[in-house]
């Protein structure tokens, strides 16, 4: 008796040719749908309903064939070049890291105890890009809010622990996974019209708000910008329904009206101050000026090569004494926040520029890749990461030549907690890039009746 052919026995054998585990829901969902609409197409030509099913499978080929080219057209696509860039940039901080340490701080063995600071750090982050790497981005698109509200509690964890600097110091790190907390909320609402837009708005306000009371200027200062370049993106992409124009409008209209406010009452008065002293730390170089004064003396002298020679050439309170005229400064941290320009104190600034550009090129290419993609939320996810990593960059290089407004590490090379964050995010893009072949948005509302289509592949 021959094999009755059903849609079932189909997708079963289709799907046995797949071996990309995260591709075959999805794949066979899409070619279930197929073959739906060509067996109701043949109903309504007046066709039995097992003969309507046994015609549309027929009409989609063999099983097999048709499983073996959907294994081979999707598959997972590695991202082994940018893999690679992210754990040389963050191997070459560890190196950095251990190098300046040994000038700083009062340990017995210093290099032992650098290493127990940067090689945990370089352990963690390249585990925890791996983990991203292989996560499913769709499964983050869809509990958006619990994310968003996931990052809300960790904003408000250092008021838990006020007397506790170490627990308060890897929470406000924490913060900088804010601007992707904030571009799944956005997208949550697309398609939701002024609605969408209000509660975006407010989910941003709240946010903003909340990571203030965690006592990080710069996570806010970074949460700020990013939110309003992500919110005028997807207004200017209409992807709230309301209008490209009012849509943008509205988005600037509102960032002008809080900025507006917040002047006229004052509030940013002391914000302000801090801005003309990074201007003109001349003006304050025994307080608040200092360390800006320092760097912007420093840095007129720093030739585009140097060879490093001890402490003298290695931290930059070396070079507050050897360009200060041999007055004594205070210390200044510079395996961290400063690490850019102790690498121009002990090599000069080209080894610096050419790190620098090597950080840049990474973020375009995630850029460049991310603007390509198919799948519209991962589409959104990688331009809040970069768009995070990017003014991370920003406001380091702005700290490291003189513009010393708030505390900023560069992305990948400071070679502490920061550096597990910043892999895990680029991790998360490169899981977008890999599973792009068969990323698909979930449907808003009824799907449309498609035509009649047949597929069948032919060999020779």
């Amino acid at each position: 008796m021959p094999e009755r052919k059903t849609i079932a026995a189909y997708l079963e054998a289709v799907q046995g040719q797949i071996r990309w585990k995260r591709a075959r829901p999805v794949l066979v969902r899409e070619l279930e749908r197929h073959l739906e609409d060509q067996r109701d197409d043949f109903l309504k030509e007046g066709k039995a309903p097992d003969e309507a099913e046994r015609l549309a499978v027929e009409d989609m080929g063999d099983p097999v064939s048709v499983g073996t080219e959907l294994d081979r057209v999707h598959r997972p696509r590695p991202q082994w070049g940018l893999l690679g860039l992210t754990l040389t940039l963050a191997v070459i901080g560890a190196v950095l890291r251990v190098a300046f340490f040994q000038f700083g701080g009062d340990y017995h063995d210093k290099f032992t105890h650098a290493l127990e600071k940067v090689l945990p750090s370089l352990g963690l982050g390249t585990t925890a890009m791996l983990v991203m790497y292989f996560l499913d981005v769709s499964r983050l698109v869809r509990h958006a809010r619990a994310v968003y509200g996931g990052a809300l509690a960790v904003s408000l964890l250092p008021l838990a622990f006020l007397h506790s600097s170490y627990c308060t110091y890897y929470i406000t790190l924490a913060v900088v996974l804010g601007p992707l907390a904030y571009a799944l909320w956005l997208y949550s609402f697309r398609n939701k019209g002024w609605k969408g837009f209000l509660l975006t708005i407010l989910g941003g306000g709240f946010l903003a708000v909340f990571c203030r009371y965690g006592f990080n200027l710069a996570g806010l200062l970074l949460l700020l910008l990013s939110g309003l370049t992500l919110t005028l993106y997807a207004a200017g992409r209409d992807w709230f329904g309301v209008g490209r124009w009012k849509g943008v409008g509205a988005t600037l209209a509102i960032a002008f009206g809080l900025l507006a406010f917040l002047l006229f009452k004052g509030y940013l008065n002391s914000f302000l101050l801090r801005v003309m002293i990074a201007l003109r730390p001349e003006l304050e170089k025994g307080h608040r000026g200092y360390m800006g004064w320092v760097l912007k003396m420093f840095w007129e002298d720093i030739p585009p090569l140097r060879s490093a020679g001890g402490e003298t050439a290695m931290s930059v309170n070396a070079g507050a004494r050897v360009f200060g005229g041999g007055q004594e400064f205070r210390p200044i941290d510079f395996s961290h926040d400063f690490l850019p320009a102790s690498i121009a104190v002990a090599w000069g600034w080209v080894p610096l520029a050419l790190l620098l550009a090597a950080l840049v090129a990474l973020l375009l290419w995630l850029l460049v890749k991310g603007l390509r993609q198919s799948y519209l939320p991962g589409h959104f996810v990688v331009l809040a990461v970069v768009l995070t990593l990017g003014f991370q960059t920003l406001f380091s290089a702005a700290l490291n030549f003189g513009f010393v407004l708030l505390s900023a590490s560069l992305p990948l090379v400071v070679g502490n907690f920061q550096t597990v964050l910043d892999m895990a995010l680029i991790g998360l893009v490169l899981s977008v890039f890999r599973g792009n072949s068969i990323a698909r948005e979930e449907p808003g509302g009824p799907i449309p009746q498609r035509k009649r289509l047949r597929i069948k592949f032919e060999y020779q």
